[in-house]
């Protein structure tokens, strides 16, 4: 699936912005330190196809470019007006975006769309920017599976702009092994009445990761079901940011992320979920868990609930600790080997986070690679 060079078709104006954003002084931002970035580009044009989409009969796929010189296009009341211009990185992509795809999923329709980037590259000072904006039209139910695989040394910044209409439902998956890879990920949907975002992410490895997820659940009933793994080892860095605004009654969102870290890694999780004061009987929680395999990783762990009613259900919990070696103990008395041991219990960790994944075939294939970096730890 071709994209297109970089045409600077939108918001001319993010380029002057960018000077004016000081985002490293962002809470959000604090253990991930980007000032080394400044010597990086962001608006080298690419002339080679980055991106592959497969999509079934009920997807239509056009370029942003192609969508931007229509008039009265319901794309164009929603295009950059979901992603919040919250930093730099946002605003670089929305001048200097490279690839551009609107992915438009049909009324009443079952949906299946595989995203790939096995291939993608980038020149050694200069950033990617890849863009999606995916419009999940009223009562449809969709797959997205972006499959993120390469050993390439990669530079990528990505922005998603989900849009979800009444009674939709979405499986948004996330799947990213790409050691290598420095990579700035921003994602923000809009949920509206009974609509349900399921979003899963499975990071394993990445030479430095910040991915800035916002989600807004604009109407009533809608729900937002989080699930997130890092997986990290060597001098890894992942740092994720969720943030969710509950901004009409009876919403429901749920945070679960579970690291692993190992050698010399560094984790970071930060979720706010703020309950605005229209949103009565809503529910809200949040749930970190980190196992540390070595004294030299370490993670940092900061939910936070924002409430300003009173007639709503919240809760948040983190817990960071080592292998349980009673559990290790036990298992040893049963004859299971202590590597044995540590890998079922790391498994048994994990993977409660990915088992609602419906799709049998996108299942296997991260379990398998998850399997593998299990197997790898000494």
């Amino acid at each position: 699936m071709a994209g297109f060079r970089n045409n600077r078709l939108v918001n001319s104006s993010s380029i002057e912005k960018i000077q004016k954003f000081n985002f490293i002084d962002k809470e959000q931002w604090k253990y991930t330190n980007f000032n080394h970035l400044s010597r990086f580009t962001f608006n080298e044009h690419f002339n080679e196809n980055l991106l592959s989409i497969d999509k079934d009969d009920s997807t239509d796929l056009l370029f942003l470019n192609e969508l931007l010189n229509k008039e009265n296009n319901h794309y164009l009341k929603l295009f950059n007006k979901i992603i919040p211009q919250e930093n730099q990185f946002i605003l670089y992509n929305t001048s200097y975006f490279h690839n551009g795809y609107y992915l438009n999923i049909n009324k009443n329709s079952n949906a299946y769309v595989l995203i790939e980037n096995k291939d993608l590259k980038s020149s050694k000072n200069n950033f990617i920017n890849d863009r999606i904006f995916f419009n999940f039209n009223k009562n449809s139910k969709s797959t997205i599976f972006i499959n993120e695989q390469n050993d390439e040394i990669l530079k990528n910044n990505i922005v998603y702009e989900l849009f979800l209409d009444d009674s939709s439902e979405v499986d948004f998956i996330i799947y990213s092994n790409q050691v290598n890879a420095t990579k700035i990920l921003n994602l923000s949907a809009n949920i509206k009445s009974n609509a349900i975002l399921n979003l899963y992410t499975v990071n394993i490895s990445g030479e430095l990761i910040k991915n800035n997820y916002y989600i807004n659940l604009n109407n009533k009933n809608s729900q937002c079901n989080f699930n997130g793994i890092g997986l990290l080892n060597q001098k890894n860095h992942i740092d994720s940011y969720i943030e969710i605004n509950h901004n009409k009654k009876h919403t429901t969102s749920n945070i679960r992320f579970n690291n692993v870290l190992n050698d010399y890694s560094k984790g970071i999780f930060y979720a706010k979920t703020t309950i605005n004061e229209n949103c009565s009987q809503s529910e809200a929680t949040q749930n970190n868990q980190n196992m540390i395999l070595s004294e030299n990783s370490s993670v940092n762990s900061n939910p936070q609930l924002i409430i300003n009613n009173d007639d709503v259900q919240c809760a948040h919990g983190s817990t960071t600790g080592e292998i349980d070696s009673d559990a290790l103990f036990y298992m040893q008395t049963r004859g299971i080997g202590i590597n044995e041991a540590k890998k079922i219990l790391i498994n048994s960790f994990l993977f409660d986070l990915v088992n609602n994944i419906k799709d049998d075939n996108i299942l296997s294939l991260i379990k398998d690679n998850m399997n593998k970096w299990i197997n790898n730890v000494n």
